[in-house]
């Protein structure tokens, strides 16, 4: 119940941003099941930057990453890779132009991991981890335009 009063009282543009957060996080969720992932990627590089408003929106980006997190909690199965395409999403779509990242490493057990993230003004804004910098980044994925 106090979780609901809290949403009650949100701004307009919050709760707006919070359910556009769900359906995006939603859909790249399935996304990543069926379609390639070069596709996909092609795909969100396209519709971030067509989505650039010619300022910023009144949501502050450190609120945006935080209603995205949250928004994260209820799609089953959400990942990092998801919550970094639907915030990239997200945040073009609000006037701020941002960075995926995706990157490997070796947990102690030496056993592959990866993890994505993205970046605002090169600061992590969505998948922040302590220990981020054991993770190489892997290079962009080459969109072809065709």
């Amino acid at each position: 119940m106090k979780q609901l009063l809290k949403f009650i009282r949100l701004p307009v543009a919050e709760k707006k941003l919070f359910f556009h957060a769900l359906y995006l996080l939603a859909v790249y969720r399935i996304h990543l099941r069926t379609i390639p992932i070069q596709e996909l990627f092609h795909r969100v590089q396209s519709l971030s930057q067509t989505n650039l408003p010619a300022s910023p929106g009144p949501v502050s980006p450190a609120r945006m990453a935080r209603l995205i997190r949250i928004a994260s909690h209820f799609i089953p199965g959400s990942t990092c890779l998801s919550n970094a395409l639907a915030g990239q999403i997200l945040f073009s779509s609000y006037g701020h132009k941002t960075k995926l990242h995706i990157g490997v490493a070796r947990d102690q057990q030496n056993t592959f991991e990866a993890h994505a993230w993205l970046s605002l003004e090169g600061a992590t804004i969505i998948g922040c981890l302590q220990d981020l910098d054991r993770y190489q980044e892997l290079p962009s994925l080459p969109i072809n335009n065709s």
